[in-house]
């Protein structure tokens, strides 16, 4: 590290909440964790409001594939520059080296651009291929689906709705966010697509807009959470007065920062699969079963989901501290934090599966007609693969604060090979719930794997730092 530092009285680098470590975690976690939960609740009921509004579950499916396609993309070649700055920012934050930082912070800019022209080019040079290998499986669930009233193609739509994901630029605001405890603002971004979403489609099925005015309640709503997130950022990097030196300092050179750019391509490794194997179930069965299908997963991975965003957003919450533990070398802490984190999802995760097992169904029937059978009894099967991916989550999370995404890649590769393989070999004899058991052994593996890996590591830690004392 620099032994210059570049620290004008001006410079801010105060975080916002004054609590401890256990504060910290319990306030933001709530924080997030509500605003999560009311998402959720408004994502329930943007999805059957459109399901009763659009003509038939294969309008509803091809709704949900497009948005499931450009999530897919814009995810997958998302750099995630956002751990690297929360990671190696941490230390900078810590000794107040307002020129490192500012580095930092203008290499996630250039990345976050960069990611989102690539994942955009991506999408757009990919579907062709999508529609080939659905001809060549000879399914014929593609090509029903090709064709509109106005005599737009499905690849044509595919192709503008994409282009959201070139305003999808915010891993650097989402860093900076969780590097100095603003996780209110995280929370009011979170509200933002699904609260535009629901209003939108209350008015489209009002207005009888079709499957073209709810694309375009989709598309704004992405786009209004995309940018709402990168404005709030600029307003914040300005008051803590970066932006000049921001201007003026260069990217991050390899030499001045060690470590930095292994680090952010294998934390892009990892997330690139973690989020094919988010992402992939949508394109799976919209390949396999068609879009009526989709449209029945769909519903049950939304009723999941009310797990899985909440573990998202506490993992947001722990990175950062653990973060900070690392830095401070308090393996003890970090240990204990790590498996008490994991016990609390999994204890929460099971009792949510609980609830949807015995009252998912008449809540299901309510809302849905009979064609959307199956989704109370998938849901609790996806719910139980994500309460396990949640006890996985904060031994991930360790991972990447030791510095060792490797061993993340690792593990991420076998469960995601396991729930891929699986689903297709299973698609034949247990249909659409082919894709509930692939994903359960999938998560069971990583659980197994992780909770091994973290206990060698952190002994092995112990160990090295007993033997320099």
């Amino acid at each position: 590290m620099s032994s210059t530092h570049t620290q004008p009285v001006n410079y801010d680098f105060s975080r916002a909440s004054k609590f401890g470590v256990r504060g910290r975690m319990l306030s933001n976690t709530g924080l997030l964790g509500a605003a999560r939960l009311l998402a959720a609740l408004m994502g329930v009921a943007t999805l059957v409001i459109t399901a009763k509004a659009l003509s038939d579950n294969v309008a509803f499916g091809t709704l949900l594939f497009i948005h499931a396609y450009m999530l897919f993309f814009s995810e997958v070649a998302s750099f995630h520059s956002w751990q690297a700055l929360i990671r190696f920012g941490s230390d900078e934050v810590k000794v107040k080296n307002a020129n490192r930082f500012s580095q930092l912070v203008k290499t996630g800019l250039l990345l976050d651009a960069f990611a989102a022209l690539l994942a955009f080019l991506a999408a757009i040079t990919c579907f062709g291929v999508f529609l080939w290998v659905s001809s060549l499986m000879g399914t014929g669930v593609i090509p029903e689906t090709t064709s509109s009233e106005r005599g737009v193609s499905l690849k044509q739509l595919v192709i503008i709705y994409c282009t959201v994901i070139l305003f999808r630029q915010t891993n650097v605001a989402v860093g900076i966010f969780r590097l100095f405890d603003k996780f209110s603002v995280l929370a009011v971004r979170a509200l933002v697509m699904p609260s535009v979403r629901l209003i939108g489609v209350v008015i489209a099925a009002h207005q009888g807009w079709g499957i073209f005015g709810f694309l375009g309640v989709w598309y704004a709503a992405s786009l209004l959470s995309f940018l709402v997130l990168q404005v709030f950022a600029a307003i914040e990097i300005h008051k803590r007065h970066f932006w000049p030196l921001i201007r003026r300092v260069k990217a991050c050179r390899p030499k001045e920062f060690p470590g930095l750019y292994p680090f952010i391509l294998k934390t892009n490794i990892d997330s690139t699969l973690n989020a094919l194997k988010m992402n992939f179930p949508s394109l799976a069965v919209m390949l396999v079963f068609g879009p009526a299908l989709l449209a029945v997963y769909r519903i049950a991975e939304e009723i999941s989901r009310l797990l899985s965003r909440g573990v998202t957003l506490f993992d947001q919450v722990l990175f950062p501290e653990l973060s900070r533990m690392a830095v401070n070398v308090d393996f003890k802490a970090l240990s204990r934090t790590t498996a008490r984190a994991a016990l609390g999802i999994g204890l929460v995760g099971f009792v949510i599966s609980a609830i949807v097992l015995m009252f998912g169904d008449t809540v299901l029937k309510t809302a849905f007609d009979e064609s959307f059978v199956d989704a109370p009894s998938l849901s609790v099967m996806l719910l139980i693969a994500s309460s396990l991916i949640g006890i996985a989550t904060p031994f991930y999370t360790v991972f990447y604060v030791m510095m060792r995404p490797g061993a993340a890649i690792c593990v991420r590769v076998a469960g995601t090979v396991t729930f891929i393989g699986l689903f297709f070999i299973l698609s034949e004899r247990f249909g659409l719930f082919s894709i509930g058991w692939a994903a359960i052994a999938g998560a069971a593996i990583e659980v197994a794997l992780v909770i091994i890996l973290t206990r060698r590591m952190i002994r092995k830690r112990n160990a090295s730092d007993v033997l320099q004392n």
